[in-house]
């Protein structure tokens, strides 16, 4: 029969035993971690990164032309940023590469007062957001007919 104290011996015999081994490695082999990973999750993730790295480059940039509708394209941004992971911290960072003309002016004129992504939003839509494109999207819901 083991008793406790057999048992303590015997794992302390152990230990020591097996914190005698001297392992030595020859300089020329390296030590990698082996992990498994299956083709099909590698490829995926390189097909999700290519995608997301595609939408972000033809995300189309924001000039303050009249042909364009601020809120539409920072819902369109906003997505692109989630869906790529980016932090609010980081999507302010690099919201000046999706800005050209009047509003990059604007942003770098402003930049100190943005402490956040959503008070960027909030002035970003204010200064580019038309009150006629909303009156006219606000029209069409209310004639759409179901």
């Amino acid at each position: 029969m083991l008793t406790r104290q057999d048992a303590r011996q015997l794992i302390e015999t152990e230990f020591h035993r097996l914190a005698n081994i001297d392992i030595n490695f020859p300089d020329r082999t390296t030590i990698d971690s082996i992990v498994y990973r299956p083709t099909q999750l590698i490829m995926a993730a390189k097909t999700v990164a290519t995608l997301l790295s595609k939408t972000l480059e033809q995300t189309p940039k924001f000039s303050g032309k009249p042909d364009q509708d601020a809120d539409e394209w920072m819902k369109d941004l906003t997505a692109t940023f989630r869906m790529a992971e980016i932090t609010e911290v980081q999507a302010l960072n690099i919201i000046p590469t999706f800005l050209e003309g009047h509003p990059k002016q604007w942003f770098n004129e402003n930049n100190t007062t943005f402490e956040s992504w959503s008070l960027f939003k909030t002035r970003f839509l204010h200064t580019y957001s038309s009150p006629s494109s909303k009156q006219i999207a606000s029209n069409r819901l209310r004639t759409r007919q179901q």
